[in-house]
Formats: structure tokens, sequence, C-alpha cells
């Protein structure tokens, strides 16, 4: 079974090179948006989109326009993200678009439509600052540690494969001493 919290860090592997955050809050943190991202370039216009995961149906129904009045208000783009089959097309208002993941893939069942965002204001500059923790911050220190751990990784291995044949020379020496000639 899928969850929600497989969907997010899917979401979050896979903005690489954008601005995102979890758990942004509208309205003094009586809404909320499970996940929003910013292109952070001019050519991309600073295109925001604005991810509302749902792993039921039950959830789906309880969601409405004035919940996501906020997510709709600064994003570009607005998107109900689910696993396979919770959904369909004909499920979802004119304002939004939708992804599945299966757990290995997004498929865009249908594009969430351009919207007009509003300039940001305070009250969401200080929910992105407080959602700091779980933001993007620098894609090159995140990618520079990864190519450390995996380095370490690699150098672990080859020091697993020298004890390893170290030991199997060991084995066939003793066994090679035990045989009579």
């Amino acid at each position: 079974m899928i969850s929600a919290r497989d969907i997010l860090d899917a979401l979050v592997a896979l903005s690489d090179g954008r601005i995102w955050a979890s758990e942004v809050g509208f309205f003094s943190g009586s809404r909320r948006i499970d996940f929003w991202t910013l292109e952070p370039t001019h050519s991309q216009g600073f295109r925001a989109s604005a991810y509302e995961i749902k792993i039921s149906r039950a959830d789906f129904l309880r969601d409405s326009v004035e919940k996501q009045d906020g997510a709709l208000r600064w994003s570009d783009r607005f998107w109900y993200v689910t696993p396979p089959g919770i959904l369909t097309v004909a499920d979802l208002p004119d304002w939004a678009g939708l992804q599945e993941w299966d757990g290995a893939a997004f498929k865009v069942r249908r594009k969430a439509p351009p919207r007009a965002k509003q300039a940001p204001d305070w009250e969401l500059i200080v929910s992105l600052l407080r959602n700091s923790g779980d933001c993007r911050r620098d894609v090159a220190l995140i990618k520079a540690q990864a190519i450390f751990l995996q380095s370490r990784v690699d150098q672990m291995q080859r020091q697993e494969k020298l004890r390893n044949d170290y030991q199997l020379q060991r084995w066939i020496k003793r066994g090679a001493k035990a045989v009579p000639a």
C-alpha cells in the first residue's frame, strides 16, 4: 500500500533544481498544502506548483476550493497526487491536474491547467520560512553530500572485497597444506 509519506518522498526526490517546501501553511496555519515547488529561474516565470496528496477517495471528497485557496492563490499549477485508481479525471475540479504514483514512477492522468498566481505576500514568505527545515536549501550541497557518501560506500565495498580475497587466499593456502603431496 502506498502511503502519503511515500508520495511526498517521491515528490521531494524528483524536485531537483526547484525550491520546495512541505506542509506549507496559509492564513496563519488554518490551511496548508502538502507540497509546494518554485522554479527558481526567470525563464520559467518563477513557476510555482502546489501538490495535494490524497491516499483515499474519502480524503479527496472532503477537499474543496475553499480549503485550497492559499495553494491556488500562490501557484501556477495545482496537482492532486494519488496512488493509482483513487480518482478519475472526471472527479477533478477544472483547476486541478492529476498525477498517480505507483511506487516507481509518476503518471500524469491530466495536466494541471495553467493559472495566474498572485505575487507572494508576507503570509507566504513567513510560511515558507517556518518550513525552512523541510525545504530544499542547496541542491549543490546535497549533491556534494551524495557524492561523498557514494565514495564512502565505494571505499567500503573495495575494503570488503580485499578482506574477502585475503580470507579466500588464506583458506586456499591452508587447504593446500592439509593435502599430502
